[in-house]
């Protein structure tokens, strides 16, 4: 308990936000109340105890990431806003939306704080990793009959979160199973359990993607693992190719589900959906550069020609609300992230290949983009980029042939 209260205030309220979050909130609640309210509230009180001049933090030395989301989340607030009110959309949509964009803006406030502390950022992965596992258990509750929840879709499975759960977990396995010693064992079958829990959430609900990605993640640390490594890594190669074979009736079962999903849907017209958010932008030669604003919405080929105020992808999104300027900044923050991303890789394999599939998938295929998760995966970007752990000399790069 004192080594749990020792930690910063602005820390406790967050982790206790998303403890909330995972258990009794939705990514997109339909109708936002008390749970809603008390998430927010401690976000609130993260923020405010974590220093609040982040945003407007102007030193040239900042970490190159941080910058262009600060210019993004800047622009995002005023730009759009000023789009809403031109047109005058909807306000409680312009509410909805702006609320989503201000997740974004997480890493601004609490990411070089939390990575002055070293328990913080071993920490964040474990609460990220609970709320994955929890989301992946509401997912699976339902289809056993013991809860159901009414006339609302949770959309648990597709989560930043569950995601991120996924690609960690396993990579901690590998990195257990090349080093197989009583202890990392045990580790290994709680891993497996736990991503048993998160593969079978993601299959109920056929998440191509999310399911394709953990299966990436190992297969990439295998590869590199056998190429600097080849004794170590071939006992853990020949362990999992047995299991995938006492696994193959479902393995194959699996594979066909996928494969139908695909042929039916294939991409899920995501480039259809780019093209009519252009199409609606170039109606109006204003629209095309300052966008249609927050609460403004377009028929979606993606969801049968539906008026929705959303896209099932961040870059498009941001192109509906704020126009070129705004599909300009948020293409910039992604290159920016994704440099992050690939120096966090060469320290540090699981938690680059962790927070990649996140980032990557939201802002091209789903809509994940507009949820606290989303603003959770950038956090963590950003406190792993920033701070003393982000330029110590020890720390283990890809050289490194004990270290995967």
């Amino acid at each position: 308990m004192v080594k749990v209260l020792s930690l910063p205030a602005s820390f406790l309220f967050f982790a206790s936000a998303i403890v909330i979050y995972a258990l009794l909130g939705s990514p997109t609640p339909d109708n936002p109340g008390m749970v809603e309210i008390v998430i927010a509230g401690l976000l609130v009180l993260a923020v405010g105890t974590g220093g609040l001049r982040g945003v407007i933090d102007l030193r040239m030395e900042r970490n190159i990431f941080l910058k262009s989301l600060q210019v993004l989340f800047l622009c995002g607030l005023i730009l759009p806003t000023v789009s809403a009110v031109y047109y005058g959309n909807d306000l409680m949509l312009i509410a909805r939306d702006l609320a989503a964009f201000a997740f974004i803006g997480l890493p601004l406030f609490l990411s070089e704080k939390y990575s002055m502390d070293e328990r913080v950022s071993r920490l964040l992965p474990v609460v990220a990793v609970f709320a994955g596992i929890m989301f992946a258990v509401r997912t699976l509750i339902p289809a056993f009959n013991i809860w159901i929840p009414q006339n609302e879709l949770l959309y648990l499975s597709n989560s930043p979160l569950a995601l991120f759960a996924g690609a960690f977990l396993a990579g901690i396995l590998w990195n257990k199973l090349i080093a197989p010693t009583r202890k990392n064992i045990v580790a290994a079958l709680l891993c497996l359990a736990a991503l048993a829990v998160l593969i079978a959430a993601m299959l109920l609900d056929v998440q191509r993607a999310t399911i394709g990605a953990v299966f990436l993640t190992m297969a990439i640390l295998a590869i590199i693992s056998l190429f600097i490594t080849p004794r170590r890594a071939a006992l853990p190669i020949i362990m999992l190719l047995m299991l995938a074979a006492v696994l193959y009736p479902l393995v194959s079962e699996t594979a066909q589900v996928i494969a139908e999903k695909t042929a039916a849907v294939g991409f899920n017209m995501r480039t259809q959906e780019a093209l009519a958010v252009f199409n609606s932008l170039s109606a109006e030669p204003e629209s095309l550069f300052i966008g249609r604003g927050w609460g403004s919405v377009f028929s979606s080929p993606a969801v049968a020609g539906l008026d929705v105020n959303y896209t099932h992808s961040f870059l498009t999104t941001m192109a509906l609300k704020g126009g070129l300027i705004l599909l300009g900044l948020a293409i910039l923050t992604v290159l920016t992230a994704l440099y992050e991303i690939f120096l966090i890789f060469q320290r540090d394999r699981v938690r680059g290949l962790s927070i990649f599939w996140p980032l990557v998938i939201p802002v091209l295929l789903y809509a994940s983009h507009k949820s606290l998760d989303f603003g959770f995966i950038l956090l963590m970007i950003g406190v792993w980029s920033t701070g003393p752990q982000a330029l110590r000399a020890d720390v283990p790069s890809v050289k490194t042939k004990e270290h995967l």
